[in-house]
């Protein structure tokens, strides 16, 4: 009888664990394991576009993302849904055309659809809206009667925005239209246009805005017009090189007054050709000085010597000391085909970047230099104005010279003081034109050896120095002094008292001002005033080779 109490006691526990045991079990039946979320969110404003990272990991494929049972992503704003069959480290928002805030909701989703904890963010695109406001900065109008030149000497691009490039059209005066494009450099010009009446400019610019200090992904463009009243035919205009254009004939400054003049003549030494902006006729520009101009001169006084450098025609072993303003001028005339012939000696001017492309056309004639060109007595310069030590005796031409083959332009030359030096000067204007012309080239006709030797056997030497200018004359440079040294060399015993060719390597100099060549005899010894040593140098010549 015991046994069968005890039996119905532990059947009766089992029965009401179990019971309890199936009934806490069901509180658990609909619980759901949520999908992991994105690990990061950052936005990026373009335009009526965002952009939102979602991965610490950067931009990978989907292929590579692993987040548990995520299999999509969702994202919802305002009303909009939006399910991507896939994991995506970014996404791409686009058709966001109002100026507003939009909150961006982003989950990952599994097969069953359950979503992840959102990941959110609030975002304002740049819309057409914002464009609307915008503004460029007003460009620097450059206007003649018949042209006109647009620019932006600080640039467009601002706080507000990056410029990377324009477009531009208008209506000539034969009701044409003209257009062009321009990159980084925004400078136009416009031409064909009718005296004292507006003309609108129809521009875009391509720009990315700037926003909150980040420029934004896209580039977009920006249009704006341009209104510009075009000078009479009257109106004066002042020249920048009156004097040159006096020269070529021009008494009326305005377009009338210069409507027939079809050519002009500018010499090397010009520092603009600005001017030709207001030659609407002009079809030829010679850049040689032609015959209308000759070489400047730059006189020298002192220490009782006045002696002047220069004159004469262009020779082209010299050039411009730099190169010559108005060259985006020049550029317009060619690109808008005004100018139909240009003669220019290369590298003279430092235009020979603008004028290349125009070389095989013909419109440019580049006018072929010599081999070699002779110096003539237009450049020497009498030492003594810097210092009395540079005392020389010279004569010119010798008419005493020994003989030899070719011999042009020589000189008689007897050291009289310490630093004897034979110098050649170019006016301020020019320098050597070391690009084309490398070397200088003469001949040297020295006493015997028995003369130099001994205690004047320094008289053997020669030490070519080149400079910007005469250290006693800094007026003479604007670019302060560019001192270049040929160490001193000695001539051979065997080309002594003969007529020997000496050589020096100017290509070294090449990007300098250097517009003084001193050629010192000796290299400054002592001179016995007992003795005469007589030196001759002729064919005094720069070389291409």
């Amino acid at each position: 009888m015991r046994n069968i109490i005890l039996s119905l006691i532990v059947l009766t526990a089992l029965m009401w664990s179990c019971e309890d045991m199936y009934d806490k079990q069901e509180k658990y039946e609909g619980e759901v394991v949520y999908p992991a979320k994105y690990d990061t969110v950052i936005g990026h404003i373009g335009y009526e576009r965002v952009e939102i990272d979602l991965m610490k990991a950067g931009r990978i494929p989907s292929s590579q993302i692993i987040l548990g049972k995520a299999k999509k992503t969702k994202i919802t704003y305002d009303d909009q849904e939006i399910i991507i069959d896939s994991l995506v480290s970014w996404i791409n928002i686009p058709g966001l055309t109002q100026s507003k805030l939009y909150r961006f909701h982003i989950t990952t989703m599994d097969e069953f659809g359950n979503e992840s904890v959102p990941q959110e963010i609030a975002l304002i695109p740049f819309t057409s809206t914002d464009l609307d406001g915008f503004a460029v900065s007003p460009p620097r109008v450059l206007a003649s009667p018949s042209a006109a030149v647009v620019d932006w000497p600080n640039g467009i691009s601002s706080v507000l925005m990056n410029y990377y490039g324009l477009k531009f059209s208008y209506l000539d005066k034969e009701g044409d239209t003209q257009s062009g494009e321009r990159g980084a450099d925004s400078r136009f010009f416009v031409g064909n246009l009718e005296a004292g009446k507006p003309v609108q400019i129809n521009m875009e610019y391509k720009i990315i805005p700037i926003v909150n200090r980040t420029p934004i992904l896209d580039t977009v463009t920006f249009s704006s017009v341009l209104n510009i009243n075009m000078p009479t035919s009257s109106t004066e205009f002042s020249p920048a090189e009156r004097d040159i254009l006096q020269k070529n004939g021009v008494t009326v400054f305005t377009a009338d007054g210069v409507s027939d003049v079809n050519e002009l003549v500018y010499p090397v030494h010009a520092n603009s050709l600005q001017d030709i902006f207001y030659f609407p006729n002009l079809k030829t520009l010679d850049l040689t000085g032609g015959n209308l101009f000759t070489i400047t001169e730059l006189a020298y006084d002192r220490n009782g010597v006045q002696d002047v450098v220069g004159g004469g025609n262009y020779t082209p072993c010299i050039r411009k000391v730099s190169d010559t303003g108005g060259q985006q001028t020049l550029k317009d005339f060619l690109e808008a085909g005004i100018l139909e012939k240009v003669y220019y000696y290369p590298n003279s001017m430092g235009l020979d970047d603008v004028l290349a492309p125009y070389v095989a056309s013909g419109v440019v004639e580049l006018i072929e230099t010599p081999q070699s060109v002779l110096l003539d007595n237009q450049f020497h310069l009498d030492g003594i104005v810097q210092d009395r030590n540079f005392t020389l005796d010279y004569t010119f031409p010798a008419t005493d010279a020994p003989a030899g083959e070719g011999l042009e332009n020589v000189y008689k030359l007897i050291p009289i003081k310490r630093s004897a030096s034979f110098v050649i000067a170019l006016p301020r204007e020019y320098k050597f034109n070391i690009a084309e012309y490398k070397y200088l080239k003469f001949k040297i006709y020295t006493p015997t050896l028995s003369e130099l030797s001994g205690a004047d056997e320094p008289w053997k030497r020669l030490w070519p120095r080149i400079m910007n200018r005469m250290w006693s004359f800094g007026s003479n440079s604007d670019f302060g002094q560019e001192y270049w040294d040929i160490p001193r060399f000695y001539i051979p015993d065997e080309d002594l008292h003969k007529w020997t060719d000496i050589t020096l390597d100017l290509s070294t100099a090449l990007g300098r001002h250097n517009r003084v060549i001193i050629l010192n005899i000796g290299g400054e010894p002592s001179p016995d005033p007992s003795k005469e040593l007589v030196y001759y140098f002729a064919n005094i010549r720069f070389e291409k080779e």
